[in-house]
């Protein structure tokens, strides 16, 4: 009776052994497996940097041997292929570590257990058979075993996460799908754009404010000028309601463009950036992103002459196979195809050579008239087309009214000097 009693004791001791050291093995994966999680961002964010700079250096790879300066271009590339393998290298020796750990584990239980065994049979009263030996070992192997499968299911899950919480990071655009945003124009066709008085920051820099509403009717057209810097680009994204910060101060016939859904935010403020973006392949998918062409949107190819690549040719990524004035007529096509109650353009004449830059303040003005035509623009020649010019310097407006007042203004004449065009 004493002999069965020490050896299940014995038995108990080895498995209480067994799961002591399987919870303290658990115990360090789970620090090593935390500890490697932030490496394993910092690989994330530094293939999304490398590639943009691997890019962007390609691209530029002309004018950096024009210029015999590979090795002043390419050293931003250099530290990007640095830190990357340094996180890289830090993530591998993680993973190298719990390997380590593993082998350990196993190794110390495998030994201790063959060693506990072999002393107990070579003693010369064993407690158990070599029967009830190979059972133990048995049942202890897939013990070891389970315990190594849970830790690597943690380790694969918790990579899982990382690469879950990059992908939510990529994704995360401009949200114009809140609950609360159910609101809609009861006119469907608003004529009154308000922005109230706000302030507009990045970084805890301001780049634009207004400390008096300013109000835009659809029946006018308005233009916004000022030197390079003066918060232009700001303000328009504002009056398109991009920035979520300040959409709360802007309204549509008193109706707050934050409360409105999504829908009827994107129909009524349709919003031209300033720098075209296309995907790669036909006209239709490429400029169009796959809307129906609207009846207007042929002769406005003709007129702005791009009727050749319209048909002909299928964009290549970022429209590397066209020219920069080309790009920019055809991102004029998308607000012409579906305009909206109040259409913005960024710069709409920028990048198009000056014959070809009257057509399309032609086409604009033919097609946008009483439709709430607001544009950002140099072009100071063009100036005297709109019912309304808004000069803006440092952040502010700091003139406001028809440029036929405007333009013989000593200040106004002064802060626009540089604008105009060369004889």
């Amino acid at each position: 009776m004493q002999t069965l009693i020490k050896t299940a004791c014995k038995k108990h001791a080895t498995f209480l052994a067994l799961t002591g050291l399987g919870i303290l093995y658990l115990f360090v994966t789970h620090k090593i497996i935390r500890w490697r999680r932030k490496h394993i961002d910092a690989v994330n964010e530094q293939e999304d940097e490398l590639s943009a700079i691997l890019f962007n250096t390609l691209t530029a790879g002309k004018s950096i041997k024009l210029e015999r300066a590979e090795h002043t271009a390419t050293q931003p590339l250099n530290r990007a292929f640095a830190q990357y393998a340094n996180a890289a290298v830090t993530v591998t020796s993680s993973g190298g570590f719990l390997s380590g750990a593993k082998i350990l584990f196993v190794s110390l239980s495998t030994s201790g257990l063959l060693g506990w065994g072999v002393f107990d049979q070579l003693s010369g009263e064993p407690s158990i058979s070599v029967g009830q030996l190979v059972a133990i070992f048995s049942i202890a192997g897939s013990f070891l075993l389970n315990i190594t499968a849970l830790t690597e299911g943690y380790r694969v899950l918790d990579q899982f996460l990382a690469d879950q919480r990059r992908l939510q990071q990529l994704l995360s655009l401009p949200n114009f799908d809140h609950d609360h945003r159910q609101a809609d124009i009861p006119s469907r066709h608003p004529s009154t754009l308000v922005l109230a008085p706000c302030v507009v920051t990045d970084n805890g820099a301001v780049r634009f404010s207004i400390a008096n509403a300013i109000t835009f009717k659809r029946s006018q057209s308005v233009a916004i000028t000022g030197p390079s810097g003066a918060g232009k680009t700001t303000l328009l994204e504002t009056l398109a309601g991009l920035n979520a910060s300040v959409r709360s101060q802007l309204s549509l016939d008193g109706v707050p463009v934050s409360r409105l859904n999504a829908h009827s935010h994107l129909e009524y403020l349709r919003y031209c950036p300033q720098s075209p973006q296309f995907l790669e392949g036909t006209f239709d998918r490429s400029v169009l992103l796959g809307v129906n062409q609207s009846p207007p949107l042929t002769q406005a190819i003709q007129r702005l002459n791009l009727e050749d690549i319209v048909s002909q040719r299928n964009l290549s990524e970022n429209a590397s196979n066209i020219s920069g004035g080309e790009a920019k007529r055809l991102s004029l096509l998308r607000l012409i195809n579906r305009p909206g109650q109040f259409n913005l353009f960024d710069e709409p004449s920028a990048s198009i050579e000056p014959k070809l830059a009257i057509p399309v303040w032609d086409l604009l003005f033919d097609t946008f008239a009483e439709r709430g035509l607001i544009c950002v623009t140099h072009d100071i020649r063009h100036l005297y087309r709109f019912d309304r010019v808004i000069v803006m310097q440092d952040g502010a407006i700091i003139d406001d009214g028809p440029w036929r007042d405007l333009v013989h203004r000593t200040a106004v004449k002064a802060l626009l000097s540089d604008l105009q065009p060369q004889a």
